[in-house]
């Protein structure tokens, strides 16, 4: 099989099938199954674990490399029209596992990395339109003429910027989203310090401490190993790839090609947004022609974690 069921024709010289990933995070045995939840109930709890092993032994690998001398890497999970999962910050595409789970049946989810998140060449002098373009030639080499979106956090200016460069990218679905970003001189100071840091976040001193106070009372208390997936995962990247994004984060304004995007997008706004004000979804709301929004109650900033099924619900009602 190529890289995608529709696609295994197309430039199957440039997108390959890679060797066994030996940066992948390491998931613990999980408890048995849950039992299926009733028709009219709540959904059952999902067991993340067998979800993680799942998504890594069903879900096909891919790479793409890319001219300016890095590779992008992902997976390709379900049947239906494509369903595009753009990244936040922090973390790899494993932490979309859980609502490409339950979107599987209904999309053919793809799930990628940022160059260099956890190994591999770093690329030097990107942009917000550098990232936007890998997204664009993912779907190009899969051969999606059009395609769906659903982004998070800094995820939304690969999104935006890639509606308004093409046509293809069809809806979006944007949770925590912003167009632009004021940084305090302290965060930008501390993107100075730590752009030529060496090690990963989770060397960062009070990592823990910081993460746990801004997300942690919004996981499971049901499965407290949820929260200890989010450390390990978000701890492997490396910190020069996480202060590039930051970057871009602080040079980027898309405010004035808002009302140029014409596509429909959905904005997810969540109670405990963090870090992300209500000015910024309102830039969104105000700025973009086709634009809806939603509100989450009782969630943090990580749903698609956190509450899987509510955002994987109105993920679904969106673009089916």
């Amino acid at each position: 099989m190529g890289f995608c069921g529709v696609c295994q024709n197309h430039h199957r010289s440039e997108i390959k099938m890679p060797e066994a990933d030996r940066s992948e995070l390491s998931v613990p045995e999980a408890t048995p199954a849950l039992p299926p939840g009733e028709a009219t109930g709540c959904p059952p709890a999902l067991e993340w674990q067998q979800i993680v092993q799942r998504f890594r032994a069903e879900a096909e690998p891919w790479y793409l490399d890319r001219p300016g001398g890095y590779r992008l890497t992902g997976r390709m999970w379900g049947s239906g029209p494509p369903l595009y999962f753009v990244c936040g910050m922090g973390g790899t595409h494993d932490l979309f596992a859980l609502t490409a789970w339950l979107l599987r049946d209904s999309f053919r989810c793809v799930l990628y990395d940022y160059p260099g998140s956890l190994s591999g060449t770093i690329p030097r002098n990107v942009s917000c339109e550098t990232y936007a373009q890998d997204l664009l030639a993912i779907a190009e080499r899969c051969g999606d003429e059009q395609f769906d979106l659903f982004a998070t956090s800094f995820g939304s200016l690969v999104t935006l910027k890639a509606m308004s460069l093409s046509s293809k990218p069809r809806r979006a679905v944007i949770q925590g989203g912003f167009a632009r970003r004021h940084l305090a001189w302290t965060e930008r100071t501390l993107i100075r310090m730590i752009s030529k840091f060496p090690g990963r976040l989770g060397h960062i001193p009070l990592r823990k401490l910081i993460q746990s106070h801004n997300h942690r009372r919004w996981f499971p208390s049901f499965d407290k190993t949820r929260w200890q997936f989010l450390l390990d995962n978000s701890g492997q990247v490396r910190v020069a790839a996480q202060s590039q994004r930051a970057g871009i984060i602080r040079d980027t304004d898309l405010r004035p090609i808002l009302p140029s995007i014409s596509q429909e997008i959905l904005l997810i706004h969540t109670e405990h947004e963090g870090l992300v004000p209500d000015e910024c979804l309102d830039e969104l709301a105000n700025g973009l022609p086709h634009a809806k929004v939603e509100r989450m109650l009782n969630s943090g900033h990580l749903p698609y974690l956190t509450h899987p099924h509510r955002i994987a619900k109105l993920i679904r009602e969106f673009l089916v």
